[in-house]
């Protein structure tokens, strides 16, 4: 690996320092600081963070080493100095490297935190994580109505004509299914469903007349499965602690063309897009990653396909 430049070691530090500073409320990040110890030395400070955790104040210093080899017990033995000078709460080394065995031993009973950043650009890893996408969607629908009243209801059998009133809500037929997936009605997940929206108003569009009604209404829920590779970039702990913070950039699309054409493949079902997915060398944590989509309608929804009985 070649040594990285200044501008290099910036890029490096910003993608460390999103998951030091997500327990840190109003996190402020400074870097290049200098900063006089209470040693009379002005110290220089690749990165300082400063913010809170509960009520306390906490004061982080971060070191990022570019080295070609593993970090050594001197540079423990450094930035352990430099944040007793400085009242820091913590100190931090970052290096793509690693540390060295006497490196992670001083860390430890210094009390300073070391982590290994592993990015496709630093040339010191060539991992992808597949990461699964399962959108669902309203395949089908269809109404049921019950009436106890005595004689012929005569609102028309096309439900484009019907008028409802649900909960205080004027609506048309085709809102009914937005109305039960945006109240979460019904899970989001692939399934037959049978909702029992209970006593609404149905009637003619055309016509003031409302009958009372019971509305009962079934719903197929399919879903959409798409797979795309992303490199890994991640922050280790070099403590053999097994805690890895990943960074993830995940695009997604809410039209199927445009997940195709940004690089997502497209599975009818879950096994196929299960078996492309398992990859060798994948991350512990990561080989049962999968997101689903969760969102609501605003005016679109599928054709309409009920039956009234």
């Amino acid at each position: 690996m070649t040594s990285k430049s200044a501008k290099e070691k910036g890029d490096l530090l910003e993608k460390i320092l999103g998951q030091l500073c997500s327990g840190i409320k109003d996190a402020k990040v400074e870097n290049n600081v200098r900063i006089k110890g209470v040693s009379g030395v002005e110290r220089q400070i690749d990165t300082l963070i400063n913010g809170k955790v509960g009520s306390f104040d906490v004061k982080i210093i971060v070191d990022a080493k570019n080295y070609t080899k593993p970090v050594d017990i001197k540079d423990v033995e450094s930035i352990s100095g430099m944040a007793k000078d400085v009242n820091a709460n913590l100190g931090v080394i970052v290096c793509p490297t690693g540390f060295t065995s006497g490196a992670k031993q001083r860390a430890d009973t210094a009390g300073i935190q070391l982590y290994e950043i592993y990015n496709e650009s630093l040339g010191n890893t060539n991992l992808f994580i597949p990461l699964r996408y399962v959108t669902a969607r309203i395949n089908k629908y269809q109404f049921k109505v019950h009436s106890s009243s005595f004689g012929p209801l005569s609102f028309p059998s096309d439900t484009a004509k019907w008028r409802l009133e649900i909960n205080g809500q004027e609506m048309t037929a085709r809102d009914v299914p937005m109305y039960i997936w945006n109240n979460r009605l019904v899970p989001q997940r692939k399934g037959d469903y049978s909702i029992k929206l209970g006593a609404i108003k149905i009637g003619d569009q055309q016509e003031k007349v409302m009958y009372y009604c019971d509305l009962d209404v079934g719903m197929d829920i399919i879903e959409d499965y798409y797979l795309k590779l992303f490199p890994a970039s991640f922050l280790k702990k070099a403590d053999d602690s097994g805690k890895t913070h990943f960074d993830l950039r995940i695009d997604a699309y809410s039209k199927h063309d445009d997940m195709l054409k940004n690089g997502w493949h497209y599975f009818k079902t879950m096994d196929e897009m299960n078996k492309e997915a398992d990859i060798e060398n994948q991350p512990t944590g990561i080989r049962e990653l999968i997101m689903h989509d969760e969102y609501s309608f605003s005016d679109t929804i599928p054709e309409d396909k009920d039956v009234v009985s």
